[in-house]
């Protein structure tokens, strides 16, 4: 049965992926950003998170809703005011974009916020199924592409290992979620690669794509939190990226689920495919 899909956050890495692939399918979708920033070949609506009335008024007429919100100290009350918007619309079902490691008992900043989160999801009411995406293999182009140019990756990882994850892979898991969500409903997925990579493995498999050395060098808690000040970084933001980069190298981000390859029937994207496609970034 045909229904009705907003996704915010349309402006995104995950949110631009995901409606060029539900447009694709040919899904009803509506974009939306706070900005109401137009996506091209969808409708647009401005969804200000901070706003419950614009929220409940570009929800209107929405059956089932993505919810991605950014990485910002306010981010719980953000998330209040869609859950509350949703309700207000008549939303029916509520796909929310997580992240690994999630629980709202968490001693880790950065788990404890998105678990909060995912349990006002949970108790809003509304069907829901949440995707928790560990860390994406397209960071290496967002935030480190300058570096990696440089000759060397400079992170406070140690030989943390990561199940890094395909942006397009999780997109894809998000679609197919979205188009039939009562197959889903109740459901929580984890969302990783197919294996778990230290930075050290990152650096000489970019190295090898590009025919030159990229090092890994790894670098204290307070070089990185001195290089995210001078970047501009605010107190809220460096302390949930440094608990990130903790639970990094104490090993916490490893694990690898099978959960891609259940839900798409097909091995995840691996490492090297992206490396493949994104070398020229690197250039």
């Amino acid at each position: 049965m045909s229904h009705t899909i907003l996704v915010t956050g349309a402006t995104g890495n995950i949110g631009r992926e995901l409606v060029a692939q539900l447009k694709a399918a040919g899904a009803h979708v509506i974009a939306s950003s706070n900005s109401g920033r137009a996506v091209e070949g969808v409708e647009t609506r401005r969804a200000d998170l901070a706003d419950v009335a614009s929220l409940t008024r570009a929800f209107q007429g929405v059956d089932t809703l993505f919810l991605l919100l950014p990485l910002q100290a306010d981010m719980v009350t953000l998330a209040g005011n869609a859950v509350a918007a949703a309700r207000a619309a008549g939303v029916t079902h509520i796909v929310r974009s997580s992240g690994a490691g999630a629980d709202a008992a968490s001693s880790i900043a950065i788990g404890r916020v998105q678990g909060e989160i995912d349990r006002l999801v949970m108790e809003s009411g509304i069907a829901y199924t949440i995707t928790r995406p560990n860390c994406f293999m397209q960071n290496f182009v967002t935030y480190y592409a300058g570096m990696i140019r440089g000759g060397a990756l400079y992170l406070p990882l140690g030989n943390g290992r990561v199940s890094f994850v395909d942006v397009r892979d999780i997109a894809a898991v998000d679609a197919t979620i979205l188009r039939h969500p009562a197959d889903h409903a109740g459901r929580i997925y984890e969302l990783t690669g197919g294996e778990a990579l230290s930075s050290a493995d990152v650096a000489a498999r970019i190295g090898t794509a590009l025919a030159r050395e990229v090092a890994y060098v790894p670098v204290t808690d307070d070089a990185a939190i001195e290089s995210m000040r001078a970047a501009g970084a605010d107190a809220w933001s460096i302390d949930v990226l440094m608990s990130l980069n903790r639970m990094i190298a104490a090993g916490q981000a490893a694990a690898v689920s099978a959960d891609v390859q259940a839900l798409l029937g097909r091995a995840p994207i691996a490492f090297e495919r992206f490396v493949a496609d994104y070398v020229e970034s690197w250039r």
